[in-house]
């Protein structure tokens, strides 16, 4: 991340903030609004707002295939929880640090830094059940309420500390009351005791071991020490982690009965190569990959990541020999040959890109990723009717990934569906952080669509945004 931007990330996330709760004529205004802890409405309103305003200076995964793995993990622990009254959505921050946060409305970030101290997918699931679970008990609607003796400027001071980690709010907090009452907002020991506990049983329910929520709060809590006494950003907006982890060993103890065995998911190395692949050196992936599969020889993963480094690299036929390794180790491995068709697609060789994929969609027909390549070749082959239904698949599979928005957008426009096309191409233009472009296609989706369409009142709400933050359409 770049660290030349707090000042301007937290003047976003104030911006975010003053604009969300409403124009107020003064501090005690802006805090009766708060009288009881936010509605509903209210924190789907910040969570909307923090991802708009968040993305156009943190860098997020857009990846199709690390957008869906961190979805799905999510959303197989929502499920436990029953009917709920927010939409979770799960994003990866490309940064290294150990981090993750929940954001009102069911926003849920988690650092790239944080998924590469996990050796399993129980300990990633572990710290994402915790966040879920301050989501689900609306801790900082609560947290909010208590900090109403504060002004708004230190209010908003100690949220941005909350949100985005005390470093990137310390330009703030210097020379203001915001210090101070960040350690208000901090989440309480009985705040986590409770994020504990619940996130517990939704990992067992889930069929995950909670051990390995122990022991990844160990690990970051054994790292404050390798790296001299330095707390990490997660457990100083989590604090407490060493009574925590006696608590929850407590909790391993009296439901021994209850866990379920030890399980790795397989693809969750995949996942993890694939995230250093994009967020990593490639030379130093390929001297790690190269070096694990001399001692692992028959494990495909480790072709597979040379596979992809040398891609990176540019190195056309080592990569494609790497691929191949890896399929003759692995068969049906299907993430493998779905990334082989990726590369075949991204090198122009759509015919052995089409039938990979077209053997892939019909054993995995609700694989986002197959489909969205599957989409993209029908596309660039002009088959805009066999390419638009799968666009639409993978928008309501995956909603996470962004970059299906412009697919959906063109294609409707070629079609001339005005009103979806600048629908879609507004949204895109959010993600890509050009909001005077994203003004444009909102305006002109709102002439174009009937007021009966579901779309109307989405793109109203994304234009009144775009006026208070006072973003006009460039001539």
């Amino acid at each position: 991340m770049n660290q030349g931007s707090p000042w301007r990330l937290v003047a976003i996330v104030i911006l975010a903030m003053s604009l969300l709760l409403g124009p107020v004529g003064s501090s005690w205004a802006f805090l009766d609004a708060l009288a009881g802890g936010l509605s509903i409405e209210k924190e789907e309103q910040i969570g909307e707002q923090f991802l708009l305003e968040i993305q156009q200076v943190v860098p997020l995964i857009q990846d199709p295939f690390l957008t869906s793995y961190i979805n799905h993990l999510g959303q197989n622990l929502v499920a436990q929880m029953g009917p709920q009254p927010f939409h979770y959505r799960f994003f990866i921050v490309d940064d290294p640090t150990m981090n993750a946060f929940a954001v009102p409305g069911g926003y849920i970030f988690i650092h790239t830094g944080m998924i590469r101290m996990a050796d399993r997918e129980g300990e990633l699931a572990g710290v994402m059940a915790h966040e879920i679970s301050h989501v689900y008990w609306r801790h900082m609607s609560k947290m909010m309420e208590k900090a109403r003796v504060a002004t708004v400027a230190s209010l908003i001071g100690a949220l941005a500390s909350i949100f985005l980690g005390g470093a990137l709010a310390q330009p703030l907090l210097m020379g203001s009351m915001a210090a101070g009452e960040s350690a208000m907002l901090k989440y309480s020991r009985d705040f986590e005791s409770q994020a504990d506990s619940t996130g517990f049983k939704w990992m067992i329910k889930a069929g995950y071991n909670p051990r390995d929520m122990v022991t990844i709060f160990s690990k970051m809590n054994k790292q404050r020490w390798l790296e001299g006494g330095k707390l990490p950003v997660y457990l100083s907006t989590h604090p407490d982690v060493d009574n925590r982890i006696v608590e929850l060993s407590h909790q391993l103890a009296i439901h021994q009965k209850e866990l379920p065995p030890a399980r790795d998911n397989p693809d969750f190395q995949y996942f993890t190569i694939k995230l250093a692949s994009l967020s990593g050196n490639p030379n130093q992936l390929l001297r790690r990959m190269t070096q694990e599969g001399l001692r692992e020889t028959n494990n495909p993963a480790f072709q597979y990541g040379r596979a992809l480094a040398l891609a990176n690299l540019e190195q056309h036929d080592a990569a494609l020999a790497a691929f191949q390794q890896a399929l003759r180790l692995a068969p049906d491995n299907r993430l493998i040959k779905r990334d082989l068709a990726i590369f075949y697609f991204n090198h122009n060789q759509y015919p052995e890109a089409l039938q990979k994929l077209s053997e892939l969609s019909q054993r995995y027909p609700q694989d986002d990723v197959v489909l969205y390549y599957l989409g993209r070749i029908y596309q660039e082959s002009k088959k805009r009717d066999q390419a638009l239904p799968l666009f639409e698949k993978v928008h309501k599979l995956n909603p996470a990934f962004s970059e299906v928005y412009y697919n959906l957008g063109t294609l409707y426009g070629e079609k001339g569906q005005m009103g979806l096309a600048h629908y879609y191409l507004g949204f895109h233009s959010l993600r890509v952080k050009a909001l005077p472009t994203a003004m444009f296609h909102f305006q002109k989706a709102l002439k174009s669509l009937s007021p009966n369409d579901p779309h109307y009142r989405e793109v109203q709400t994304q234009l009144t945004r775009l006026e208070k933050m006072k973003v006009r359409v460039r001539n």
